[in-house]
């Protein structure tokens, strides 16, 4: 009885492991699903590209049709309605150009706002970031001289241990400057 036994799981040992070699190599390339994700997608942007194309057609098309069947009305009502859509984006958008320009204009001094209120938005924010680095350069101080952090000038290997302790970072820093 013990024999059939481990024939029988035997077998199965030897059954259950070519099923898994088998599966291993049926495991999904990466690459071959990037290839094939990039093939769709340029297939789709190929489509849309196609319809935007056939829609704009189309609408010349229509607007051949009204044209030649003179009706001048309903192309003009055509054309303000696309013009009204577009107006208020338009309106939205140069009263934020202009309120950039004014906050641009702001940074200046009176003098140079009244040479620079003619340039365009581009043009000033250009000049704006030139003179705002050059205005940064000087650091204001006050009066007072730099500490050194050895008014005593020691040298180093003349200094107590404590002192080299409490000046440690500027003994370091001078021989980094070097």
């Amino acid at each position: 009885m013990s024999e059939t036994t481990t024939e029988t799981v035997q077998d199965n040992v030897q059954e259950v492991t070519p099923n898994s070699q088998n599966e291993t190599n049926e495991t999904p390339d990466v690459n071959s699903f990037i290839a094939e994700s990039k093939k769709y997608r340029s297939r789709a942007q190929e489509a849309e590209a196609k319809l935007n194309e056939l829609t704009k057609n189309l609408e010349k098309q229509e607007e051949e049709k009204l044209v030649q069947q003179n009706k001048w009305e309903e192309l003009a009502t055509k054309r303000q309605s696309e013009l009204d859509s577009i107006k208020s984006d338009y309106e939205r958008l140069m009263a934020a150009e202009e309120a950039y320009k004014e906050e641009l204009l702001s940074a200046l001094s009176e003098g140079e706002r009244e040479s620079f209120k003619d340039l365009t938005t581009t043009q000033l924010k250009v000049i704006t970031d030139k003179i705002n680095n050059q205005s940064q350069d000087v650091v204001a101080t006050s009066s007072t001289p730099a500490r050194s952090s050895n008014p005593s000038n020691k040298d180093w290997v003349n200094m107590s241990s404590e002192e080299r302790r409490s000046n440690w970072g500027s003994i370091l820093q001078s021989y980094v400057k070097r």
